[in-house]
Formats: structure tokens, C-alpha cells, sequence
């Protein structure tokens, strides 16, 4: 690793007690210890981009979530070349000397080892394309464990965290605006922590919630979620509690998640019950196959691990939507009225049947709502999902 203060490149043994041998001074985080990857000039250096040089305050939460991997992990085998490799190997070494121990008392049971370790090996090379099956990904630090590994070290060591970083648990609530705009809807605590942090509720006269029961009944609402089962669901969950009173989703979609799946941070449960994925579905029929057998799969998105600049764009064309005045209709757009067959007798003419078709809305574009947006199945007069390119 490289030495945080003097820049020198250190050997392990060139760092001991987390200390430089060159400059004599100490350094928060040891890779050996900690973890492959975690020093000090990580840190500094993913805290600075995260904040986008300072101008962004970025919390303990997302900073964790950067330091992880993006995309699937790889896929895992039951077999394991090595280990085959290993037992054939002993394997063979043990017939040998069976062979050559044959006439004394331990040949047969020497021979009974050997061909044993041959039998398990040649087990192993017949698993090498067989997939393990699914285990859990989870974050690779708890929050807790983050705190001890990270930032108590780190003020240890350098007496506060890096610039423009703050821990979640510290970042303080502001009040509730007077008159209040909209609401916004997140469970997740380190994503309304940095919206805090960032003044987006003063900027935006936005009331911040993390439960759907503290929603006040007379605002518009704009939910922000995980790409997760759960997530979805609180959309509809929401809509249905607030009849009448619009509901915009600013979530994480799992359609945008499934077209650069490298991208994001994924974790899985393989413990997701059927149960759960069949009221998925009724709740949000406009899932496709795809995304559902993703569900299926365990997998999901954490919204806080989307970079913070970006989700502060999310937040903030979420409050330009929710309080821009709803786009006029134009009633000589709409198309009322069946459209007559042809006479019996005589066949219908191409001209006729497109006629017929845009009667029923067979092939067109959804018709924009109150809002000026459209349903986000493509059903014409359909509710406003709020997708946007989270």
C-alpha cells in the first residue's frame, strides 16, 4: 500500500502497528486487516468523487455501498480444479505405495485410501461445470461494522472524517417547511439522510418521510425506492391508500437496473418466499417476465447505492414533476364514438380498418394524463409511474 502522508509504496512488513517506517506516522486503515482494497487513500479518493469535490455532503451509508462491488459476483461451481487436482494427486502417491506395501498389512488398506481420494477427485472434476447452488450476496460491511472499521478509526487517526462525509446517524432533520409542497416517500434512512444533509427539503419545500402511515392525506406524493420487490409494492401501497391525490414513482425501477446490470451494486436473498412474489404481481401487473423471474431470483437494488449526484437529479425532476401545473388536454385529440362497419356483403378497406383499430387504441401512443405524462404500461388514460432514467 501507499503510505497516506509521505506517498512512499510500503511492504507489510515495512507498516507495522499501522505506522510508516519511512515518516514514522500512522495511517488509519490496513488492508491485511480490514480488508483488500481499504486504505486510506481510497477512502479520500471515493470520498472526493462521491461529493464531487466537495460540492456534494455524502453520507457514511453511501460511502460503504461505493466501496463495493458492482454487478453479479462470479458464478460458482461445486467442483474446484484444485482440489481435484489434490486428492487425484494423493490419490496416485498412495496407490503407489500400496502397490509397493502390497504384501504387508497396511498394503490393502493403503490401496482402499488411495483409490478413495482417486474416486473423489474424478467426483470433483465431473462438478467443474455444474453451478453451486444460490447463496445470499449481502453488503460487504454492516452498518455497524462500517462504523467500528472505517469511521472511528479514521477520527482516531485523523480526529474528524474526510471533507464533504458525514454519518448517517448523525445528520440532523431540519423542520418541516410551512407550507409544504409535496411529500417525499423513502424507507431508506442513509437516502433521506443525504437529502437532508444537502437542504433538498428547504430547496424544494418537500416534507421527507420514511413511512407510509406519516404520509399527511391532503399533498402530493413522490415515492422514492429500492429496485426491489418491496419497493415496487410501497407504489402501489401508496396509491391505493390515497384515492384521488397523485403518487408519483421517482423510484429505482427494476427495468433500468436490468439494461446495465454491471452497473449496479446487487444483492440477493435466496430466501424470498412465493408468497411475496405472487402479491408482487398482483400489485404490479405491468412487470414483465424478465424482471419478475429477477425478483424470483433474489436479487435487488439498494437506491443509496446509486452515486449521489445522480440521486440528487432523481430527487429534483421528482419535485419539478410533482409541482408543475397539469398539461391542458386537447379534446380534438381524443377519439370518441365506434367507428361503423362496412356494408354486409362487402369486404373492408385497409383505410377502414385503421380506422376501427385507432377506435379501440390498437397500436398508439398512450394519451397524456393530467400531468402530462402517460401510464407506464402504454395503457391509454393509465396511471403515472413517474419513470424516469434512475
Amino acid at each position: 500500500m501507499i503510505c497516506p502522508h509521505c506517498e512512499k509504496s510500503l511492504l507489510q512488513r515495512q507498516r507495522p502497528r499501522r505506522r510508516c517506517s519511512y515518516c514514522r506516522q500512522e495511517f488509519a486503515l490496513e488492508p491485511k486487516v480490514d480488508g483488500p482494497g481499504l486504505h486510506d487513500l481510497r477512502i479520500r479518493k471515493v470520498t472526493a468523487k462521491l461529493s464531487d469535490e466537495g460540492r456534494l455532503t455524502v453520507t457514511s451509508g453511501q460511502l460503504n455501498y461505493a466501496l463495493q462491488h458492482r454487478g453479479r459476483p462470479p458464478q460458482r461451481f461445486r467442483g474446484d480444479k484444485a482440489r481435484a487436482a489434490g486428492r487425484i494427486g494423493f490419490g496416485v502417491i498412495g496407490l503407489v505405495i500400496a502397490v509397493a506395501a502390497i504384501d504387508t498389512g497396511l498394503g490393502p488398506l493403503i490401496l482402499l485410501v488411495a483409490l478413495l481420494l482417486i474416486g473423489l477427485g474424478i467426483r470433483q472434476v465431473m462438478l467443474l461445470d455444474v453451478p453451486a447452488p444460490p447463496t445470499p450476496v449481502r453488503s460487504r460491511w454492516s452498518e455497524e461494522v462500517f462504523r467500528r472499521t472505517v469511521l472511528d478509526r479514521w477520527r482516531h487517526v485523523y480526529g474528524s472524517l474526510p471533507p464533504g462525509l458525514v454519518e448517517d446517524g448523525l445528520v440532523r432533520a431540519g423542520p418541516v417547511p410551512a407550507d409544504p409542497a409535496f411529500v417525499l416517500l423513502c424507507p431508506d434512512r442513509t437516502v433521506t439522510s443525504f437529502l437532508h444533509a444537502n437542504r433538498y427539503p428547504e430547496l424544494h419545500r418537500a416534507h421527507l418521510v420514511n413511512e407510509l402511515r406519516a404520509v399527511p392525506a391532503d399533498l402530493p406524493l413522490v415515492v422514492l425506492h429500492d429496485a426491489s420487490p418491496k419497493g415496487h409494492r410501497l407504489v402501489a401501497e401508496a396509491r391505493s391508500a390515497r384515492p384521488g391525490l397523485r403518487v408519483l414513482d421517482a423510484g429505482l425501477s427494476v427495468r433500468t437496473v436490468l439494461v446495465e446490470e454491471h452497473k449496479y451494486l446487487l444483492l440477493r436473498d435466496v430466501h424470498r418466499s412465493e408468497e411475496s412474489l405472487l402479491q408482487l404481481e398482483r400489485a404490479v401487473p405491468e412487470l414483465t417476465g424478465s424482471q419478475l423471474d429477477w425478483f424470483a431470483d433474489g436479487w435487488w437494488t439498494p437506491l443509496a447505492a446509486l452515486p449521489p449526484k445522480r440521486l440528487l437529479a432523481l430527487a429534483e425532476r421528482a419535485a419539478e414533476r410533482i409541482t408543475a401545473p397539469p398539461a391542458p388536454r386537447d379534446p380534438a385529440a381524443r377519439r370518441t364514438g365506434p367507428v361503423p362497419s362496412p356494408a354486409e356483403g362487402r369486404p373492408e378497406s385497409p383505410a377502414e380498418t385503421r380506422r376501427r383499430a385507432l377506435a379501440v387504441g390498437f397500436m398508439t401512443w398512450p394519451e397524456a394524463g393530467p400531468d402530462g405524462t402517460t401510464g407506464d404500461a402504454g395503457r391509454p388514460g393509465g396511471p403515472d409511474t413517474g419513470k424516469g432514467p434512475a
